[in-house]
């Protein structure tokens, strides 16, 4: 299968490293296009961009989030499908060729997730649910956990309704069609809230283990973790408020603090009792993420 069809686009912020192992793997596979916005990094990734990959189209932009990245991508790229990437990804040779084989055998599918593993070849479970306050109970608790190990035992492709944004092929003209990527989410929510509005204009969602694609995770937001944990519960509410109705969003608000509190609490126990100072600036890290976190839930306003 051909894969001059796609384009990759990577979203970077400050994550230099990564983003030259992801690119050196994304044009091994020869995409029609690639595509590297990168977010006022302050680490000379866009430098390394110009000097190593000059056959790269570099967009150097403000860091106004993830998601206004990846809109500048689907605008700038021609390409029928785009890959969206985060920098600290790598794809598996073949990769490119069985997504845009899925695509183009299944013209109402508009966002495809691949498989995504660790380095050490642990799949993560990227297929989820839309939110529901049930939904966040699970993923706050620890419970998720249960629920996708089940989940991720499925191995045929399926339609599912969102997939994690780390790698997410999109047929291009149908993200554009729906406003692309809201951008009212800085960083987390924004695939969730495209797939919502994809699968009120009738276009599906499917993840498919055709394709693997190999990710860190958090190479950028775990230098940021306490403002990371704000714009998450941020991000949270958001989504909520704009897609659920008014009691859910309170119940998730509910369940997003009681968590916060319970963490909090854990971690500040830990930090007193705790001697080792590597444990001791971890537990720091995570109490004041938890301070940050629950200050917006409790005075958390609507856009």
């Amino acid at each position: 299968m051909t894969v001059d069809s796609i384009a990759v686009a990577v979203v970077n912020h400050n994550t230099c490293g990564y983003l030259r192992h992801c690119l050196a793997s994304v044009l091994e596979e020869e995409p029609a296009e690639a595509i590297v916005v990168d977010t006022a990094s302050t680490d000379g990734s866009a430098e390394m961009v110009r000097r190593e990959f000059p056959g790269v189209s570099l967009y150097a932009v403000s860091n106004r989030g993830y998601g206004a990245g990846a809109n500048v991508a689907l605008t700038a790229a021609q390409a029928e499908y785009v890959l969206v990437l985060n920098a600290d990804t790598r794809l598996q040779r073949g990769a490119l060729a069985a997504l845009v084989g899925y695509l183009a055998e299944h013209p109402e599918v508009a966002a495809l997730g691949p498989c995504v593993a660790s380095e050490a070849g642990v799949v993560e479970h990227t297929a989820r649910r839309f939110p529901t306050p049930l939904e966040l109970l699970l993923q706050e608790s620890g419970l998720h956990m249960v629920v996708d190990a089940r989940r991720r035992r499925q191995r045929s492709p399926q339609r599912v309704d969102w997939v994690l944004g780390a790698a997410l092929a999109l047929r291009r003209d149908a993200a554009l069609s729906v406003g692309g990527f809201d951008e009212s989410y800085f960083m987390y929510g924004e695939e969730i809230d495209l797939c919502l509005r994809l699968r009120r204009s009738r276009w599906e969602t499917h993840y498919a283990r055709i394709a693997t694609v190999f990710h860190v995770g958090g190479a950028s937001t775990s230098q940021r973790r306490p403002e990371m944990a704000a714009q998450y519960v941020r991000s949270t509410m958001l989504l909520y408020r704009r897609h659920r109705r008014g009691w859910e969003a309170g119940l998730a608000r509910i369940v997003l603090g009681l968590a916060l509190v319970a963490r909090l609490i854990r971690d500040s126990v830990g930090l007193l009792i705790e001697h080792r100072q590597p444990q001791r600036q971890e537990l720091a890290e995570r109490v004041e993420a938890a301070r940050r976190a629950l200050g917006v839930v409790l005075h958390y306003r609507t856009p």
